[in-house]
């Protein structure tokens, strides 16, 4: 399959190391790009390390929806929280 042994070929010149150890030039570097090719240098290593045509589904679930005890005044999820929908 070529797009797997294209995938494999893409990380062998990427370090799995995560760097901590950024300097002020290496970083100002980053903040110079375009952001087009910023983008395109961030989707490269996403695609050496993760199938390009697949999708992550995600759902967000509350589990306090109407039942949360504090009472912020600005957060729908509150138990005193009145709304007109039914």
């Amino acid at each position: 399959m070529a797009l797997a042994h294209d995938l494999r070929a893409n990380r062998e010149g990427m370090s799995m190391t995560i760097r901590t150890d950024w300097t002020r030039g290496e970083i100002g570097a980053l903040f110079e790009l375009p952001f087009n090719d910023l983008l395109f240098q961030a989707q490269g290593v996403h695609r050496a390390w993760h199938d390009p045509n697949a999708v992550q589904l995600s759902t967000l679930l509350s589990i306090k929806t109407g039942g949360c005890a504090e009472n912020c005044g600005y957060c729908s999820q509150a138990a005193g929280n009145e709304t007109d929908l039914k």
